[in-house]
């Protein structure tokens, strides 16, 4: 197995250059909010001191304020304290990180870290979230009022997008779904738009930033329809999309024609392998026979994916049917594909969204959550992500030596850059460099 001495050297020599990287890109592409009179450190200080605690596992703005001590940070370089921190979060449009993202993300790609993983394209997977806050959120959340019509909170929600075809499902950004009135003269009774309604502005902008990474989609059933379906293959892009019962006719023809289908033997299948409920087994079959039917043109394959798990505790199988629909052909998405797709689609909630509650605390530590310090966190909280994920499953990989290597675990890999920050302590600032290449 590797050493701690080792893990933590590849750490370093991984994280110093693209901290030294986003320094840069944030002192270029990101405006101070503050206004000049009064201020004393300077901004790339306290998002590069957000950054540093993000990665190392500190999810509170006390431990960030005590992290900000050790490494020097501030202008006297003895830290900054806590207030500051929520107070420049709180000034920060939601927008402001986002070409410090981007770039990051086209940094991967040029350093070769975005190579496909058992897929012939890019796919990128959309999901919505919701966050429960007790303000607007600078008038992008949604209010509600308990049924006692004393209590009253706001819903804040936002459509997030992974690149799950690449290693560690790297985080692409995110689209706030903001409130629209549903009646001019009662301002109070506001729902937001929707996932449907906000997913073609969303991929317009990931088209916008990302260009040919961002050419496929894949998407839960609440998030498409067949207008939208259309939309997509009007504009050259595959849409992989779950079907269920929200779909109702198609749902049924679909698993008619499927069970017709299964008579047959298995397009693609998987051995059993272990799952978090005991030993699952997939096993797909699809169709080419409901393009057109009932207006949905274009509806080039329907699949049927049958999971079957074997609990833990020795009881019977537990056989689910899963249905799918896309307007990709045969020849550019195999079964074999498909069934990884299927699985890989799931990052965004197993991995990238599981992380960022779990692990980043993105539901009860967010340093600040008035105004937009929320979106503007969920933006950093993504770019640190990215490295994290690299890191994990790739860069500083746990070798076994009887074994195929595996992901490090969260809590290894923030005892190791824990450990970096602790080493470096106050020469941080001051070891930052930036990459030898971009």
């Amino acid at each position: 197995m590797t050493t701690l001495m080792q893990n933590e050297a590849r750490v370093q020599a991984y994280l110093l250059p693209r901290m030294g990287w986003i320094r840069g890109r944030l002192a270029r592409l990101v405006t101070d909010p503050r206004q000049r009179q009064g201020v004393r450190h300077k901004f790339g200080d306290l998002v590069i001191g957000i950054l540093a605690a993000m990665l190392a596992g500190k999810l509170t703005v006390r431990e960030l304020e005590r992290l900000s001590e050790r490494l020097g940070l501030g202008r006297d370089g003895d830290g900054i304290s806590d207030s500051t921190f929520s107070t420049v979060v709180r000034l920060l449009n939601d927008d402001a990180f986002k070409p410090v993202l981007v770039e990051s993300i086209k940094s991967m790609g040029r350093r070769g870290q975005l190579k496909l993983v058992g897929l012939r394209q890019h796919w990128v997977a959309i999901d919505g979230k919701y966050k429960t806050l007790d303000h607007d959120a600078s008038g992008k959340a949604q209010r509600f009022q308990d049924k006692d019509k004393k209590s009253v909170y706001w819903r804040l929600g936002f459509l997030r997008a992974v690149l799950v075809s690449a290693v560690g499902s790297p985080a692409l950004g995110q689209h706030v779904m903001l409130p629209k009135e549903k009646s001019p003269k009662d301002p109070d009774k506001a729902k937001h738009t929707g996932e449907i309604s906000n997913l073609w502005s969303f991929v317009t902008w990931l088209r916008k930033a990302y260009g040919e990474l961002t050419t496929n989609f894949s998407v839960d059933a609440g998030l498409w329809s067949r207008e939208l379906f259309a939309r997509f293959d009007e504009a050259g892009l595959g849409l992989f999309g779950s079907i269920k019962e929200n779909k109702p006719e198609l749902h049924q023809e679909a698993a008619r024609i499927l069970r017709i289908a299964q008579r047959q033997e298995a397009d693609a299948e998987s051995a059993f392998e272990p799952s978090s409920r005991g030993m699952v087994r997939r096993r797909l079959w699809r169709s080419t026979k409901l393009d057109g039917w009932n207006g949905w043109k274009h509806l080039r394959q329907v699949v049927l994916v049958e999971q079957t798990t074997r609990p833990r505790d020795g009881g019977a199988d537990i056989v689910e049917l899963r249905y799918f629909g896309t307007n990709v052909g045969t020849g550019h998405l195999s079964p074999s594909e498909m069934l990884l797709l299927v699985r890989r689609h799931w990052a965004i909630e197993n991995d990238c969204n599981w992380t960022f509650d779990v692990i980043m605390g993105e539901d009860d530590h967010t340093f600040c959550t008035t105004k937009n310090a929320v979106l503007a966190l969920g933006i950093l909280r993504m770019i640190a992500y990215n490295m994290l994920q690299w890191l994990r499953c790739s860069h500083a990989k746990q070798l076994h030596p009887r074994a195929a290597p595996t992901p490090m675990s969260w809590r290894a890999l923030h005892e190791h850059i824990f450990a970096l920050w602790v080493r470096l302590g106050v020469t941080f600032p001051r070891v930052l460099a930036p990459p030898k290449r971009a």
